[in-house]
């Protein structure tokens, strides 16, 4: 009982101290001292509770929120780049990163419990797919390439498939 009341305490601590942050960020942009635009704002705040819900999925063992605490940390990071301008508009960065993201997530769940080796092949899968599609979107592989190899092995995400099913704990 002890244990919780002391765990419950933290994390109300690291939530205010999260939410004064976040509270000066937004005192300061509407004061003239940042320049922030909405973009930028939820891109601190959905990084800022990433990290939170990552660090303390970590230390809980629970792979549910290492997961969704670093879909929350990467998307976080994606906008704040995209949220500068650096992002070529002509390039379609969104889905790519999607798959990217998601994959990174369930390799940060594998970090976490890495006795769970099934974590890793859709981590492997999404991570590569959507750096092919990201790939292709830039013009390094050329689609018509990427396709026609993709027609050709496309069996290879069924056996990818079976064995995460296979591998599963259950």
């Amino acid at each position: 009982m002890t244990s919780n009341m002391q765990r419950n305490g933290k994390t109300g601590l690291i939530f205010g101290i999260i939410l004064v942050i976040v509270g000066l960020i937004i005192l300061l942009n509407k004061l003239g001292a940042l320049n922030l635009n909405l973009k930028k704002i939820i891109s601190i705040i959905s990084v800022t509770y990433g990290a939170y819900l990552g660090y303390s999925g970590f230390g809980l063992n629970s792979n549910k929120k290492v997961f969704w605490g670093s879909i929350f940390f990467f998307f976080g990071i994606y906008l704040f780049i995209d949220s500068f301008g650096l992002l070529n508009p002509e390039i379609h960065f969104f889905w790519p990163v999607v798959l990217i993201v998601t994959g990174l997530s369930f390799l940060m769940s594998f970090v976490n419990r890495p006795k769970d080796y099934a974590l890793l092949l859709p981590a492997v899968m999404l991570i590569g797919i959507g750096t092919l599609f990201l790939l292709t979107d830039i013009g390094i592989i050329y689609s018509f390439e990427f396709w026609e190899n993709f027609e050709k092995f496309w069996p290879v995400l069924l056996i990818i498939l079976g064995l995460y099913f296979i591998l599963k704990k259950r």
